[in-house]
């Protein structure tokens, strides 16, 4: 049997699967969990150190207006700090906190704990499939690339 793998045929299965296995992973959190938004903003503190606002709008692409509530919450209950931008103190500068680096790591535990349990009942095979497939969805999903 011949199938036809083209990106246009392998679009549509590949978002249905992927926002399906999100949503999975969000509601095996929990109602105390992070927001998407500040999990977002979390992650990319997490992974760059520090960062504005501006910023990660753009890297997560998201619209700035969205981020505006996360981002006071999150400043709000210590997860992170603003400073103003040496190089420009119209600016702030974002860096995550030890006790939101803390809310960051526990909410990615719960994730992790579901995603096991998913995945006990595949065979090695299944297994190393998946694996270089999640390498390809961080190239995919680089803010950088394409």
């Amino acid at each position: 049997m011949s199938e036809d793998l083209t990106p246009g045929t392998v679009a549509p299965p590949l978002r249905a699967a992927v926002l399906r296995l999100a949503r999975r992973l969000r509601v095996g959190r929990g109602q105390s969990a992070l927001s998407n938004n500040k999990v977002a903003i979390l992650s990319h503190l997490v992974r760059e150190g520090e960062s504005t606002p501006s910023r990660i709008s753009a890297e997560e692409r998201q619209h700035a207006q969205s981020l505006t509530r996360p981002l006071a919450e999150l400043e709000a209950a210590s997860l992170v700090e603003r400073s103003p931008d040496p190089r420009d103190g119209r600016c702030s500068v974002l860096r995550v906190t030890a006790a939101g680096r803390d809310a960051f790591e526990a909410d990615m535990r719960l994730r992790d704990q579901w995603l096991r349990g998913a995945l006990s009942g595949l065979d090695r095979g299944e297994l190393a499939t998946l694996r270089e497939a999640a390498r390809i969805l961080r190239r995919l999903g680089a803010p950088h690339e394409r």
